[in-house]
């Protein structure tokens, strides 16, 4: 019998299956309520997709008999109401496969499929659906043969082209790595350690999904985007969905540009293209694990070594972050608030990480270098974080889970859903929001096309949401978390650690760290602003 687990919204439901499955790399299943269900799924969908997880989405359809006859007919005025002519495309379009049972007898099989195609890489949503008079009809015996529905192993390359992908990397004098997705599988982490050591490579990550490489390595250039393109003499794309933005760099005439992905052709996405000589379709732990093996016969030119470690000491010291100037009257700025997080990390932390203009300062910050620790949402959709910690939990029960969001996140993921679940279910967490009295992400998406609009000029921005709201109540009312509400930075890290030790004995916390305002615009019939 599975675990199951009760989840009063949707968003809950399938972003922690998200959170489990990121770890676990198991296929998940989801269970919700005919066309209304599925909609209240809402950005759930979306990152499951774009972050390449392997679920099952079920979902019932309204029944379509009426007559008191056939059990489960219909008995409801709902089941008119509900009763959509084209449920699955909701979410069709974000789907591996989609498909609807038509007889119960063939349930066992049709479950094994939507498994084995959640499951084969890229991995990625299945959704399933049947009438209420189908999933009443008597279950036949499960007789399958469970060895029969082997998931197709992923892809390596050959010798000769890990060959020939090893000698342009040791001719190369300028190679980059961008990766965002590589750590999904943890011992692709050493391998490419082992990889990058041996020749000499510097190494950036983009909108991290997991750690892909020790963020305190002498190679590690940072997370900033964009970073080193235009010098690089070769790149090596290593499961990227977006390594640089055309508008702002793009690599020189004389690149060359390798992509090894487990989803080359991004077949998800719309338009979608980066340029490279060469790519292959493949599980890139195998391919690296090729290029090691092919490097320990190959003797390593030590003066062109010498020069690209040069260079990448050059690159970390200009692409370092400065520190922001400390605040009068004991307030709180982000990189305060990063250092205080960090001292929270240790070897059974997983922090999962929600907020999205405050990546690079946190990466920056705590340099994560433990596979497995850290996880970010693949996809765009907020609210994932808070809820898939409890998947993170359920997996690892004797982790600390760490949840770091944006107040806007932290909105976005039904709280009154997260931490009742939280509670039910011995699931606890420490949740940091990011309190900024805004939504950032908004504003620096409009300076980016408008640095000097009407918004800039009169900060009209329209962002700040729940300025003076209490975050951390709503979990305590709902799930008997612990709130903090935390102003002066002589109280931030004592906060911190007590939330964490009670968070230790089995109770949620919630510390809600009030930054300086991002805008001083008062929504509502009010026009004056408010302080900062």
């Amino acid at each position: 019998m599975p675990q199951i687990i009760v989840c009063p919204h949707e968003m809950t439901a399938l972003s922690a299956a998200h959170g489990f499955s990121m770890i676990t790399r198991q296929a998940q299943m989801v269970l919700v309520h005919v066309d209304v269900g599925t909609q209240n799924l809402g950005c759930s969908v979306h990152n499951a997709a774009r972050s390449r997880i392997p679920v099952i989405i079920i979902a019932g359809l309204s029944p379509s008999t009426v007559n008191e006859d056939q059990t489960g007919h219909r008995t409801e005025f709902i089941h008119y109401t509900q009763d959509s002519t084209r449920q699955h495309e909701i979410v069709s379009q974000y789907m591996k496969w989609f498909y609807e049972l038509r007889s119960g007898a063939m349930a066992h099989e049709v479950l094994a499929r939507g498994i084995q195609i959640a499951s084969s890489c890229p991995q990625g949503p299945v959704y399933l659906t049947g009438a209420r008079e189908l999933w009443e009809e008597k279950s036949s015996t499960n007789t399958l043969n469970l060895s029969h529905w082997s998931i197709p192993e992923p892809l390596g390359f050959s010798d000769s082209k890990a060959s020939e992908l090893v000698e342009a990397l040791m001719t190369s004098q300028r190679p980059l790595i961008i990766t965002s997705y590589l750590g999904r599988h943890t011992p692709s982490v050493l391998a490419l350690k082992q990889l990058v050591e041996k020749i000499g490579i510097a190494v950036c990550e983009v909108n991290p999904q997991y750690m892909n490489f020790p963020g305190d390595h002498a190679c590690h250039i940072g997370y900033k985007r964009n970073s080193l393109v235009d010098e690089a003499d070769l790149i090596l794309l290593l499961d990227v969905d977006v390594p640089w933005i055309f508008s702002k760099v793009t690599p020189s005439e004389h690149c060359a540009v390798f992509m090894i992905d487990i989803d080359v052709q991004k077949h998800g996405l719309g338009f979608w293209h980066f340029p490279s000589q060469k790519s292959w379709q493949a599980d890139t732990f195998s391919c690296i694990s090729s290029m090691n093996q092919q490097l320990q016969n190959k003797c390593i030119d030590q003066s062109l070594f010498a020069s690209r470690i040069e260079w990448i000491e050059k690159a970390k010291q200009s692409l370092k972050l400065p520190d922001m100037p400390a605040l009068p009257d004991d307030r709180i700025h982000l990189q305060d608030l990063c250092k205080a997080v960090k001292e929270l990390i240790n070897e059974k932390t997983i922090l999962l990480f929600e907020s999205p203009t405050a990546t690079e300062r946190l990466l920056f910050t705590l340099e994560m270098n433990q596979p497995g620790s850290y996880f970010a949402n693949g996809g765009s959709g907020l609210g994932w974080g808070i809820n898939a910690a409890i998947g993170a939990k359920l997996a690892q029960p004797q982790s600390e889970v760490i949840s770091f969001v944006g107040d806007g996140s932290f909105i976005f993921g039904v709280p009154s859903s997260t931490y009742w679940v939280g509670k039910t279910y011995d699931t606890p967490q420490l949740t940091i929001v990011v309190n900024n009295r805004g939504w950032n992400a908004p504003k620096t998406s409009t300076l980016l096309v408008h640095p000097k609009g009407q918004a800039q000029t009169h900060d009209t921005y329209w962002i700040t949401t729940g300025h003076e709201s209490r975050f951390a109540d709503i979990a305590q009312a709902a799930g008997g978390a612990k709130a903090y509400r935390v102003t002066h930075l002589s109280k931030l890290g004592s906060s911190l650690q007590e939330a964490l030790s009670l968070v230790r004995s089995g109770q949620s916390a919630v510390v809600d760290v009030v930054l300086p305002a991002i805008s001083k615009q008062t929504l509502g019939h009010s026009t004056q602003t408010f302080n900062t």
